[in-house]
């Protein structure tokens, strides 16, 4: 987490520092959904599609710095942060769940018709992508009362990037509307090594084989 942190603090300076008119700043929601995590989607509807049963939604939140030139041409620092959390009850305790992935990342960006009421973008991204699983459990005990709580982790910080765009509507010279946002935004992850517990009831070391997790981000908000 720390590395997340340095590097947006990072390219946010750099953004701003860049600037050669009054930065961009875009403050918004963003849903995420996230290629090869447990408690997959289960949708209905127009949503029950292969796409979404293959991913899992995150919810959380997006912003970024944009500083563009007379002619529409930007760098942009960009960080993100959404989470899945999950809990359940069962005979003598809880356990919850929660899966969060941060990004941070920057690159050009190019606006068209920023004069316009209707401001098209398109932008591509690199920088590092950050993912934590906690599982935390509290039990009961039956005999001299009180709980007993235990907690696992299991995180990584990995090569990302993005490629998208969106669509600024011009409320007025100082505010516009972010109507939609989507970047494809795949985390190349390394591979890991992992303690799980074996079917011997000992703890082992397993690997977890590095892949590509093809995530989709998508996002509203409004831009000062």
């Amino acid at each position: 987490m720390p590395k997340i942190l340095f590097a947006t603090v990072c390219v946010l300076i750099f953004t701003t520092a860049a600037a050669a008119q009054k930065p961009e700043i875009f403050l918004g929601y963003t849903n995420l959904q996230a290629e090869g995590l447990p408690n997959r989607n289960n949708p209905n509807g127009v949503f029950d599609t292969e796409f979404f049963r293959d991913r899992t939604t995150l919810h959380g939140v997006n912003g970024s710095v944009t500083a563009y030139n007379e002619v529409g041409i930007g760098i942009t620092g960009d960080f993100s942060w959404a989470r899945r959390s999950q809990g359940q009850d069962f005979v003598g305790g809880t356990l919850e769940q929660d899966t969060d992935i941060y990004y941070a990342l920057g690159g050009p960006t190019v606006k068209f018709n920023r004069k316009d009421r209707a401001q098209p973008f398109a932008r591509v991204m690199a920088g590092i992508g950050y993912t934590r699983f906690k599982v935390t459990s509290e039990l009961v005990n039956p005999i001299g009362g009180g709980t007993t709580g235990n907690s696992f982790v299991i995180a990584g910080t990995d090569f990302a990037a993005s490629v998208g765009g969106g669509l600024d509507v011009r409320v007025n010279d100082s505010l516009k509307v972010r109507i939609f946002q989507i970047d494809w935004a795949p985390v190349f992850l390394k591979d890991r090594t992992v303690e799980v517990l074996g079917s011997s009831g000992i703890i082992e070391p397993a690997t977890l084989n590095g892949q590509r997790q093809d995530n989709w981000r998508f996002s509203v908000g409004l831009a000062f």
